[in-house]
C-alpha cells in the first residue's frame, strides 16, 4: 500500500505542477492531495509535514486555534490578487475578470467570516 500511495503522490504532484501554467485550473487540491498521499506512505514524512513551519504557522494554528493575524491574512489577499492580476489583465474576457473579482471576494469574505467567527467555527476550533 505504501508504494500505491508513492506513486499516486507523485501524479497528483505532477498534474498540479502541470496546471500552475494553464489559466483557470486550481493547482491547490492537488497539491493537497500530493501532502495526503505522501504523509500515508510514510510515518517520517507525515511527522515532517506536520511539524513543518509552514504547516505549524498556516495549517494548525492559522485553522485549528483560528490564530493567523490580520497581517498573515493581508499578505495572503494580497498574493492571491497580484496573481490573479494576471488572467486578469492578459484575457480581455468580461466574463472571466467578473469571476476573478469575485473568487478574489469570496475568499476575502470566507476568510475573514470564518476568523471573525461568523461561520464554521464549531468544526475547526479546538476547545
Amino acid at each position: 500500500m505504501r508504494f500505491i500511495y508513492i506513486i499516486l503522490g507523485l501524479i497528483t504532484f505532477g498534474i498540479g505542477t502541470v496546471f500552475i501554467w494553464v489559466p483557470g485550473i486550481p493547482t491547490t487540491p492537488f497539491y493537497l492531495l500530493t501532502a495526503y498521499f505522501w504523509s500515508r506512505s510514510s510515518k517520517r514524512l507525515q511527522n515532517w509535514l506536520e511539524h513543518n513551519k509552514y504547516y505549524q504557522q498556516y495549517i494548525h494554528d492559522g485553522i485549528y486555534k483560528r490564530q493567523l493575524t490580520q497581517k498573515n491574512r493581508l499578505v495572503i489577499y494580497i498574493v492571491t490578487a497580484a496573481f490573479m492580476c494576471i488572467p486578469f489583465f492578459m484575457s480581455g474576457k468580461l466574463w472571466l475578470q467578473i469571476t476573478l473579482i469575485l473568487a478574489s471576494l469570496s475568499q476575502i469574505l470566507a476568510m475573514e467570516g470564518f476568523y471573525r467567527g461568523w461561520w464554521l467555527t464549531k468544526w475547526f476550533v479546538e476547545k
